[in-house]
């Protein structure tokens, strides 16, 4: 890194220490604490009194993922008045892709009055200095370095964009093994290596549903089954505000294939509480009309078929072309046939005799 090792090609003891560090940070790619030891490396090149982490992505504001040495009134602030006039995230949204800014020599175009006349003033910082990281899809990460007593130097400022497409590789493997990993994750009854060789899809949402990351095996599958596929996407996002951050995922069954939905915390620096989707190929199952003692009709075998899929009353009388009211009859003579009493000791009842 030509200007931070001497020309005489000696790497300095600093340095050797820094590279060593930044090793270190390469073996927890992957992990939760990535770019907090990346932060960490950073701190270690130019003087500052603080620093943060804040994730940056399409129709959310400003998200902080992390602080060091940042005055909690200072993070209040920012948090609930201030990141609204955030300069960094005026000037990513205005699609200004540079690899290093400074807010002391950003154009005035992106600097608001409320953040440095009043947020900058409040909380006594000169300068910061961030190294921008982008994701995928217009969202980027963003490590800052905050100063009390002078702005930084323009040798401190080309000293973060040598250091920054290291940083930027280093980013970019974590970003996708850590993609890959949730690719593996989903909650299906099949082992993890099965769920690699059928080739598992995933899909990425932020908060507001955007896309923000699919794999090519979800690209595939919604070429592959289309319409039926977009609307078990559709029926399985339907209650995904309700889902909550470590709690079991939810899971749709269709023909062909099996969805998963899992709600990601507010702290995941990828999709700051958004959404990962992911898709398994469906189990081949014998028909219905093939289980050993299930004597059904045409019209309750369609049934049975919706109702394994997760349908409710008004999707099947939709599907079937027939009245909510004859669903539910078909329902209870399916019940009697069957001899139970509820939808759950149907669907039950039909899993055993798959599995006989």
């Amino acid at each position: 890194m030509t200007g931070i090792i001497p020309p005489d090609g000696r790497t300095p003891p600093f340095m050797e220490q820094w590279l060593a560090e930044l090793g270190h940070v390469a073996g927890h790619i992957g992990r939760a604490d990535f770019h907090t030891r990346l932060l960490s490396v950073f701190s270690r090149l130019i003087a500052h009194q603080s620093s943060w982490i804040i994730a940056y992505a399409p129709g959310v504001l400003p998200h902080v993922l992390h602080t060091e040495d940042v005055e909690s009134a200072a993070f209040s602030d920012y948090s609930n008045h201030f990141r609204t006039f955030d300069p960094f995230w005026h000037l990513w949204r205005s699609q200004a892709r540079q690899p290093v800014a400074s807010l002391s020599t950003l154009d005035k175009t992106v600097k608001p009055y409320e953040y440095t006349s009043i947020f900058q003033k409040n909380c006594g910082f000169s300068d910061e200095l961030a190294i921008i990281l982008p994701i995928l899809s217009n969202t980027c990460i963003m490590l800052f370095l905050q100063r009390t007593d002078k702005p930084f130097t323009q040798k401190e400022i080309n000293r973060a964009r040598l250091v920054q497409p290291v940083f930027y590789g280093l980013h970019q493997s974590h970003i996708n093994q850590t993609f890959q990993a949730w690719s593996r994750t989903a909650p299906h009854a099949r082992t993890q290596a099965a769920r690699r060789a059928e080739g598992e899809g995933a899909l990425v949402l932020d908060r507001h549903r955007n896309h923000l990351h699919s794999n090519a095996p979800w690209r595939a599958a919604e070429t592959q089954h289309g319409a039926p596929f977009r609307r078990a996407l559709h029926r399985l996002l339907r209650g995904a505000e309700s889902l909550m951050p470590g709690h079991t995922p939810t899971v749709l069954e269709e023909n062909g294939f099996t969805l998963s939905l899992t709600a990601l915390p507010e702290d995941c620096p990828l999709a700051p509480g958004g959404y990962l989707l992911t898709l398994a190929p469906g189990t081949t199952q014998a028909p219905l009309s093939a289980l050993p003692g299930l004597h059904v009709t045409r019209r309750e075998q369609d049934l049975l078929e919706l109702l394994l899929q997760g349908r409710n009353t008004g999707e099947i009388a939709q599907t079937l072309g027939i009245s909510k009211g004859t669903v539910k009859n078909h329902r209870q003579r399916l019940y009697r046939k069957v001899g139970v009493t509820t939808e759950r000791g149907l669907l039950s009842r039909l899993q055993a005799l798959r599995q006989q």
